[in-house]
Order: C-alpha cells, then structure tokens, then sequence
C-alpha cells in the first residue's frame, strides 16, 4: 500500500525501487552531528551542525577517525547544514532554520588553496548572505516551515538551495551567486520529496542530483536525471528506500566516482553516528551479509591486497564504473597496475553466491 501511494502521488515519471548500501565505519565522536559532507582531492571532509565549532574534519575512512581539523576563525557555527565545492572554492551552508526565523542566513566561501596550505590548521572565508524573496512571515513555527534547509549543491555559475519542508513535504530549490554580497533569492522550481530532504551531491559527470532525506520511518535517496537547465523536477525523479542497518537520519552525500557516494548518519541514541558506500550500479544490488571473519587488507593500499577467503572461494574486483577489473582465488593479490581510486571488492562463496562487499581505496 504505501509503495502505491509513493508512486500514484507523482506527475511526473517516478521510479521506486530497494536501494542497498555497505558500513564503512562508525565515526568518532567528534563529529558525532555530522551533516555535510565532500570528497576534495582524496580527502573527506565533513562539519557538525548547530552548536558544534566553526570547524572542517577530515575523515580517515579506515576507522572514523579525526585526521585533520581546520577551524574557520572568522564564522560562526549557528546551523551549518551541507557543504559542496567547486574548482576554486569550498561553501558552507549556514542556513538551517527549523523554526523559520532566522534574518542571519548565509554561505560561507573558502579558497581550496587556503584549505591545504593554511598555516596552523586556521583558515578565514568570505560571506555571502541571502534571504527567501517568498517569505514574509518570521515568525517562530518550529518543525513547520518551509524555509529550513540543509541541502547545498554548486552547479555551473550558481550555488542552489534545496529547502527541508517541514510542513509539505517538498523541497524548495532556489540559486544564489558564488559571490559575496546580500542577496534576496526566488524559489525557480520545486519536487515532492515525500520526506525531510538533509542533504545532496551532483554527479557532474552524469549530470544527476542525488539527494538524502528521511520519513519518520526510514531513510530514502532521491536521483534527478534527464533534466534540463535548472528545471530539476521536468527530468526523471528517482526514489529509493535505504538500509542503514537501522539508522533513519541519513544526513550527507559525498560523490566519490563513477555512481559511487558516500553517505554519513548521526548518531541518534541507538545507532553511532557512520559513514555508509552507496552504488547505484548493478554491483551494489547483490546479497550483502557480513562475516566478520573475511578481511580485505591494506585499505587503502598501493601495491598489493590480501584476502583471506577460502580456497574454493573467489575475489572479485569492479572499478567505480562498475566494470568488473579482475577475478581471483588468490589470496595475495598485484593491484600495481591499477589506476588510483575507489573500487569494490566482492567474495563469491563456494556456492557462488556472494558473501561480502566491501569498498576498498588503491593510491
């Protein structure tokens, strides 16, 4: 029934289909609210959101780990919600507004250069403020309004707001300019989330918006494909459920190559917070259940990859496009050849099933 109602409700074509996804690792209490997240040169990087510091984290991918922190010196840390970059700059999105009344939203703008060259790990940003053009009212409404966001995309000459539309459900979509300046933005298109939409990424190689969101019960994705110029919702609108083992508030997006992304939870009492691989190619869709006892070690590695598989057992090895790149029983395994990147490394029981699927790093 509810699978029913997701796809009737639509106007436009809608895909519905089970989206799976693989642990990574829990993340370090440090960044425990996670809620941005990018993948830069190798690094991933990733912010808290209100009341945490003014403050990037790069994620070691291994453990979850804190391997570098970064603190803005001159910006504040009110509600930071997503991040995104693009050749030049990196931009935070200080715009979260569950209650509607905010008069101080903003983006912040960083020199990449600055990022990996600052001098004792501090770097300073310009600012660029904004306010809805459609919004008149600021009245407090917690948990209903419209105008809350934590979604940040750059594409093209503009950054574009995706709004967290507490009362309907949709999300909002405006542009705003690279530059600093105070801006007054106009909502230029809307899609039916059916859901809380937390965070997004575009693929500009396939020239696709994946967004993250939840319901109250279960988190989803969202891809925007076949659309043109900035009129996201004309394209296909893909809506998938996701397994997060249990986690509901899937809260950033990271496009790491290929159809290939990271994703990060918070923690929420239960669950720790973590990040999770999303594929959406075919690689992805296979039976994923975990044995603690098979290990695919270095990761990251450079040369070489072990495997302690059975023997009658086997090693496959699909690139970021999903390409399958090598088969073995090998346990000891020459990856030298290999270009660097992320690929996903899968065991096929004895059986011929599939056992694990695990992302691996090569560099």
């Amino acid at each position: 029934m509810l699978r029913c109602l997701m796809i009737c409700c639509w106007m436009i074509p809608v895909i519905f289909n089970a989206q799976q996804t693989d642990l990574i690792t829990n993340l370090n209490d440090s960044v425990k609210e996670t809620s941005g997240l990018i993948y830069l040169d190798g690094h991933l990087i990733t912010h808290n959101d209100s009341g945490g510091a003014a403050a990037l984290y790069e994620i070691d991918t291994n453990s979850g780990g804190i391997l570098r922190e970064t603190i803005i010196a001159n910006a504040n840390n009110i509600d930071w919600e997503d991040i995104c970059y693009d050749s030049n700059y990196i931009y935070i999105g200080d715009f979260g507004n569950n209650s509607g009344s905010r008069l101080n939203l903003c983006i912040y703008r960083l020199l990449i250069s600055d990022y990996f060259t600052s001098i004792n790990d501090t770097v300073y940003v310009d600012t660029i403020l904004f306010n809805y053009a459609d919004q008149t009212d600021f009245t407090p409404s917690t948990f209903s309004t419209n105008f809350d966001a934590e979604t940040l995309l750059s594409i093209g000459d503009s950054l574009w707001v995706f709004t967290k539309n507490w009362s309907d459900y949709k999300t909002n979509i405006y542009a705003i300019p690279k530059h600093p300046g105070d801006y007054s933005i106009s909502k230029i298109d809307s899609v039916d989330a059916q859901g809380l939409v937390t965070g997004g990424v575009y693929n500009v190689h396939l020239n696709k918006v994946v967004l993250t969101g939840y319901t109250i019960s279960y988190p989803f994705v969202i891809e925007l494909t076949d659309f043109i110029g900035n009129q996201f919702s004309n394209g296909v609108i893909t809506r998938n459920p996701v397994d997060l083992m249990g986690s509901v508030q899937m809260e950033a997006i990271a496009h790491l190559g290929g159809d290939l992304y990271f994703v990060t939870v918070e923690e929420n009492g239960v669950n720790n917070a973590a990040i999770f691989s999303l594929n959406f190619l075919s690689v992805s869709n296979v039976i994923n259940e975990y044995f603690s006892k098979f290990k695919i070690y270095p990761n990251p590695a450079s040369t070489v990859i072990n495997s302690n598989h059975n023997s009658c057992e086997k090693l496959e090895i699909y690139n970021s496009q999903g390409a399958l790149v090598l088969v073995s029983s090998d346990h000891l395994i020459n990856i030298s050849k290999f270009r660097k990147g992320h690929y996903y490394a899968r065991i096929i029981g004895c059986d011929a099933n599939p056992l694990m699927t695990k992302v691996i790093l090569l560099e």
